[in-house]
């Protein structure tokens, strides 16, 4: 079987390239199983990660035939509901790519539908081409964007996944940008190229380690009250002070020079 997945090194960076044209680049478990293997083969101090679609389509969200397939199989009486952990294992998947270390980069060329839209809304950074389509179909089909519902309210703000979710809708790559979906619209693939190439140089310019704890700190100053954020963001900007990074970096700029992460940048 060929693989769904394309990794390419850029410098200190991974592109992850989704390639099964059979079912538009599906999320299905063989597309997310591949994903988590190079996940973890990725090297520790990675600085991004740039996932795109190839065949002209980002990604068709989930797999419905495996949906179709699982939904014929009712749950025995005493037993958990198949698709319940089918759906469950879709939300980890969706976690860990939102709370990844690294600097995280979707490109969206053609169709981000469903759960491809729920996973360029985990990322940190969304480039749109002029090709890119975003399409919440789930309300359309009868069903909640149950697992990447966290994802577009952390992208978006609750009023606008609302708003997006409740009447099934469909955006170009401008209209994505204007509610804030995507951060940047190129109208040419140079210009994307271009986007994505002055993206990961400055990402290269920032200590890995910093990057990764101020993903983490973004993510509990929504969840923590004022007081206790207060006391968790002290215990982290002391650390990394009087850690490696953060002595070298205060070192090089005494001495006006770039630090060892930003010297091949």
């Amino acid at each position: 079987m060929e693989a769904l997945l394309h990794v390419h090194e850029i410098g200190r960076s991974l592109k992850f390239v989704l390639d099964d044209p059979r079912r538009q680049n599906a999320l299905s478990a063989e597309m997310v199983g591949e994903i988590e293997s190079a996940l973890d083969a990725a090297a520790p101090g990675l600085a991004a990660l740039v996932i795109e679609g190839a065949n002209g389509v980002f990604s068709a969200g989930a797999d419905l035939k495996s949906l179709s397939s699982a939904l014929a199989t009712p749950p025995k009486p005493g037993e958990a509901d198949p698709l319940e952990a089918l759906n469950a294992a879709g939300g980890r998947f969706f976690a860990r790519f939102a709370a990844l270390p690294y600097v995280t980069i979707a490109v969206v060329d053609g169709a981000a539908v469903g759960g491809g839209m729920g996973l360029a809304a985990a990322a940190d950074i969304v480039v749109a081409t002029q090709r890119a389509r975003f399409a919440l179909s789930e309300t359309s089909l009868g069903i909640p964007p149950a697992q990447i519902a966290p994802h577009l309210v952390a992208r978006l703000g609750e009023r606008l996944a609302r708003r997006l979710a409740l009447t099934g809708a469909r955006l170009d790559g401008r209209e994505a940008a204007a509610l804030g979906l995507a951060d940047f619209t190129c109208d040419s693939d140079a210009e994307r190229d271009a986007r994505i190439e002055a993206l990961l140089a400055s990402i290269e310019r920032c200590a890995p380690g910093a990057n990764a704890e101020a993903k983490r700190l973004f993510r509990a100053c929504r969840t923590q009250a004022s007081d206790a954020y207060i006391e968790t963001a002290a215990k982290s900007f002391a650390e990394a002070l009087r850690g490696p990074e953060g002595r070298e970096g205060l070192t090089a700029f005494v001495e006006k020079r770039a630090p060892y992460w930003a010297r091949s940048a």
